[in-house]
């Protein structure tokens, strides 16, 4: 797999994805972006990347959730507990 340099977005984002604002432990994986939000843009380009998944199960309104992949946690130099891996869908 290519390694990919993340850009400040892009790392500002999977960190609060991964509930990572205000401590060192990851807590959650998911993180909701407007879809006419600048943050939608950042989420897919991480999405291509294979460093997040859209989860459209939990989409709400105009919200669309994102959740950090094993190798996006990697990226920031965190690993996935157990309970928050997530794998990508099947095609």
């Amino acid at each position: 797999m290519t390694e990919y340099l993340l850009t400040h977005q892009e790392t500002m984002l999977t960190r609060r994805a991964l509930g990572l604002e205000h401590g060192n432990s990851v807590s959650r994986n998911f993180v909701a972006a407007h879809d006419k939000g600048e943050d939608i843009g950042v989420a897919q380009r991480l999405v291509g990347k294979g460093y997040m998944v859209r989860n459209p199960e939990r989409d709400f309104g105009s919200m669309r959730v994102f959740a950090v992949t094993a190798a996006g946690a990697k990226a920031i130099g965190k690993k996935l507990p157990p309970a928050h891996v997530v794998l990508p869908a099947a095609a």
